[in-house]
């Protein structure tokens, strides 16, 4: 999986120091710029852009950073202050830790263009993070695949058949067992109840059915 950019546009490099430390190296390269000249003069292609807003507001320079990149962006900001139009996600400056790292991480899910949405649900396939109800989960490589296969058809039955040849490329059926095992694994992930299902529903004789939870 290729790794999200964020481009952090701060005035001291503390803030870019505390997210390496807290996000996974494999998972996110941190790229820190003190001034949004700085920041608009790199060559990047930034997932997501994580602003502290100086007191006047920086709308302009919000906007050139906007037009420049593209990307989704943070903003940490004073009590009481103006925030402008081009932000899109916003956190109080005395923010903690792991409320920062889950925004950064929802407003990338919610921005990706790879994105399966089904009721509450939001999966990115390509980082293989599930959004349900606010709460994000990291699935394992064929979990996802099978997820997205089924949330991609939600309301109709896909046929272990058609899940052995699109996830695993074979119509023998030798990865009943896988299969079984893979969609236990979502269950647990998804259901309230994992010993009765109301998600991912079986068809016995048939497959599966992904039903919207409400």
């Amino acid at each position: 999986m290729e790794p999200y950019t964020l481009l952090i546009i701060a005035r001291t490099q503390s803030l870019a120091k505390q997210l390496r430390g807290a996000l996974a190296a494999d998972e996110y390269v941190i790229r820190w710029a003190a001034s949004s000249t700085e920041g608009l003069a790199l060559e990047a292609s930034p997932s997501l852009l994580l602003i502290e807003l100086p007191p006047s507001g920086g709308a302009r320079s919000v906007a050139r950073l906007k037009r420049r990149f593209d990307s989704p962006i943070l903003a940490l900001v004073r009590a009481s202050q103006s925030v402008p139009e081009d932000v899109d996600a916003q956190l109080p400056r005395s923010c903690r830790g792991q409320e920062l790292v889950d925004s950064i991480e929802s407003l990338l899910i919610s921005h990706s263009p790879h994105m399966i949405c089904v009721a509450d649900m939001s999966l990115d396939p390509k980082s293989r993070r599930l959004q349900v109800n606010g709460t994000l989960r990291q699935l394992r490589p064929i979990a996802c695949r099978i997820l997205a296969m089924l949330m991609s058809k939600a309301g109709q039955t896909v046929p272990r058949e058609e899940l052995f040849r699109r996830i695993w490329h074979t119509t023998d059926g030798d990865n009943t067992r896988a299969l079984d095992v893979h969609i236990a694994y979502l269950r647990r992930e998804l259901e309230a109840d994992p010993g009765r299902p109301r998600i991912i529903v079986t068809e016995r004789g048939i497959g599966y059915r992904l039903q919207a939870p409400d």
